[in-house]
């Protein structure tokens, strides 16, 4: 595991739809569903080395797109004060060296991370039928 992969764990360790995920590089794979493998990692949006969002990829069993969606980490977790200045939360690389530039998320972000992660994948999730749901069915 690598900076990246250790954070997406901190994610998706927290999510109801992410099961026995696989990290590799600095992608997380798992399967929504027998028919959708989805892909989850940190992205840059215009200057290099600067990670400023989440992008997430569904896709179908012949590996083509569902749909891809990129959330940007200050719209999930917000604006932070870090030393009375305000910064947008995001992972810098320099060199060899991989971090969070100044502010680092607590529990209560990556939380906010997952389920907003979790909202997203739950329009593409199989839905059980409830006990109510297949009465009906078997009834009609």
């Amino acid at each position: 595991m690598n900076f990246f992969t250790d954070e997406l764990k901190k994610i998706t360790d927290r999510s109801e739809f992410i099961q026995n995920p696989k990290f590799v590089g600095q992608s997380c794979v798992f399967r929504l569903s027998d028919d959708v493998t989805g892909k989850l990692g940190f992205v840059t949006q215009g200057y290099a080395d600067n990670y400023t969002a989440l992008k997430l990829t569904l896709l179908n069993k012949r590996e083509e797109p569902i749909d891809v969606q990129v959330m940007n980490i200050t719209d999930v977790i917000g604006l932070k004060t870090v030393r009375g200045e305000s910064c947008s939360p995001h992972i810098w690389r320099y060199g060899n060296d991989i971090d969070w530039y100044s502010y680092h998320p607590n529990s209560n972000d990556y939380s906010a991370m997952s389920e907003t992660v979790d909202d997203y994948l739950s329009c593409f999730a199989e839905q059980e039928l409830t006990e109510d749901e297949e009465l009906n069915i078997s009834l009609t």
